[in-house]
């Protein structure tokens, strides 16, 4: 079950493409040559979305095995290592949150080869052009945050309905696409 913590939605602020890119420039250092990509993922990275204001970062890296050797590098930077399978089995997790509990940046570190690394580009990228799902989403979410404002586990598990059938929708239109 996800904890409470709190949170807020926001309407999308351009910003947050910044706040990814000056995020990710500090976390390159830390994979070094074990990087094979990082990229912007979640609500934040799609224009026009409402969402929590913090910026998920999806992180590829060759071995997930030797990424526990960053921590230290890792909490130096104000994130915490949460550990493998915190989110879901086979990721290593980070999370940086402010001084009153908001969570500022997600990590998710996945190993190359990862099928969910393809799942959360084809999310993205389907959202970003599906104009009916983004506005089904950001109304949900909206009604959602009206309903559990003080009740964070509510407010996610309320969600997961409606994304597993976007996440059907988003693997359809990756495969019309690439035919």
């Amino acid at each position: 079950m996800v904890p409470h913590r709190p949170y807020e939605l926001k309407e999308y602020d351009p910003l947050w493409r910044r706040r990814f890119l000056a995020a990710a420039e500090e976390l390159k250092p830390i994979f070094g040559d074990n990087l094979v990509e990082i990229e912007h993922i979640g609500s934040t990275s799609i224009e026009g979305m409402i969402a929590k204001p913090q910026i998920d970062i999806l992180v590829v890296v060759k071995k997930l095995d030797v990424v526990k050797d960053c921590y230290e590098s890792f909490i130096r930077l104000g994130y915490v290592p949460r550990g493998q399978g915190y989110t879901r089995k086979g990721d290593e997790y980070f999370t940086k949150d402010s001084p009153e509990g908001n969570r500022l940046v997600s990590v998710h570190t996945l190993q190359k080869g990862n099928p969910r690394i393809e799942e959360y580009k084809t999310f993205r990228d389907y959202m970003r052009v599906n104009k009916k799902d983004r506005e089904l989403y950001a109304s949900t979410k909206r009604d959602l945050y009206a309903s559990y404002r003080d009740n964070y586990a509510a407010y996610y598990s309320g969600k997961t309905g409606l994304l597993d059938s976007i996440q059907i929708r988003a693997k359809e239109w990756k495969k019309r696409i690439e035919e």
